[in-house]
């Protein structure tokens, strides 16, 4: 009798260090925000074999293989409308059947979670980090793909779409039959101005 794996998590973290070379402080910290949520979602899938990345609870048509690469994608198109930067071809492939558009549909058969965090990662550091570096202006609005915006706002609705699909795999996995324990660190964060 195989029994399923149980994780005791990464504590959740609040003092953050904004990645270098930013020219921003304010996106700079929304972006280390953005890269703790991913790195808890990594944490949440790493040690689970396909059958629990393949596993659609119900008529949900939702599964974790598709969860995350759907948040790498999701991060690539939002960057992508803010700052006019299109995700390398060859990674926006690997992505296409987690678009939104598909939501809903029978989930594809996943990669390994190796190769599903390695395709996050590849998204943060070849695409969402170089496009926000130079940036300077997080409150400029702009008008694209029928949307108004600005970069605050980006940064904002990728750090609650992390967490909300955060939750949905801790259920997923749960529904699954996998114990997933939060943790949490000390409770500093940085102030205003850091």
């Amino acid at each position: 009798m195989s029994t399923k794996p149980t994780k005791t998590g990464r504590p959740r973290r609040y003092e953050l260090t904004a990645p270098e070379g930013f020219a921003h402080r304010e996106i700079a910290l929304g972006t280390a925000l953005l890269q703790e949520l991913a790195e808890r979602v990594y944490d949440q899938v790493e040690d689970l074999p396909r059958e629990a990345l393949d596993f659609t609870p119900g008529d949900s048509g939702l599964s974790i293989g598709w969860l995350v690469p759907h948040m790498a994608w999701a991060e690539g198109r939002m960057i992508g409308l803010a700052t006019g930067a299109e995700v390398p071809a060859d990674l926006a492939a690997g992505l296409q059947a987690a678009r939104l558009e598909h939501y809903g549909e029978p989930p594809p058969p996943s990669e390994e979670p190796a190769a599903l965090i390695e395709r996050c990662r590849r998204m943060q550091r070849e695409f969402t980090l170089p496009a926000l570096r130079p940036l300077t202006d997080i409150d400029r609005p702009l008008e694209r793909g029928g949307l108004k915006l600005t970069l605050r706002g980006v940064i904002q609705q990728l750090n609650w779409h992390w967490s909300y699909h955060s939750g949905q795999i801790g259920l997923i996995r749960l529904l699954w039959g996998s114990e997933y324990t939060w943790t949490t660190e000390n409770l500093l964060a940085p102030g205003p101005g850091l």
